[in-house]
């Protein structure tokens, strides 16, 4: 996903319409804890140059499915995406943080795009239908409503010596 000035350029209008599906190498993701991995990402959208103002603006609609860890059991977890963004590339040096600078003549989009996913990561994922919650030894995973009933059968050790006290007649 790589185009030169030359290229847009000689473009209808300077725009560049596109459909690709990209996929993205495992390594990329080792050092990750938040995602595993990528599948069916697909991005569309165009790219336009504008002359005058010696930008590029790329209007992308990506969408695939990530592979995250479940927030209990650490399985793998298939999560659904969807973004849309307008990117600004200027071929002359910039101040603007939102603009990314081109290096070369080349417009790169893959980056950006890869940061655009991550950026859609969740913070938590559940599995649904988790049967058995793991536990350990001296500890397990509760489901909250579990936890909330047994909390409701406590009383406040600061009150139990209440319960001794009897009032007299």
């Amino acid at each position: 996903m790589k185009w030169s000035r030359a290229e847009l350029l000689q473009a209808d209008k300077h725009t560049i319409e596109f459909s690709d599906k990209i996929t993205f190498n495992s390594a990329a993701f080792e050092k990750m804890s938040q995602i595993r991995g990528l599948q069916d990402v697909t991005v569309s959208g165009n790219i336009h140059y504008d002359t005058s103002s010696e930008r590029v603006f790329a209007d992308l609609d990506i969408e695939g499915v990530m592979i995250v860890p479940c927030s209990i059991t650490l399985e793998d977890v298939e999560y659904d995406f969807h973004t849309q963004s307008l990117e600004v590339f200027s071929f002359e040096k910039t101040d603007d943080e939102d603009v990314h600078e081109v290096k070369g003549d080349v417009v790169e989009l893959l980056p950006v795009i890869f940061q655009l996913i991550l950026l859609e990561v969740p913070l938590k994922v559940v599995k649904k239908g988790i049967k058995e919650y793991p536990k350990g030894d001296g500890w397990e995973v509760v489901k909250e409503e579990d936890y909330l009933k047994s909390k409701k059968d406590e009383i406040d050790p600061r009150l139990a010596k209440l319960k001794e006290f009897k009032l007299e007649d």
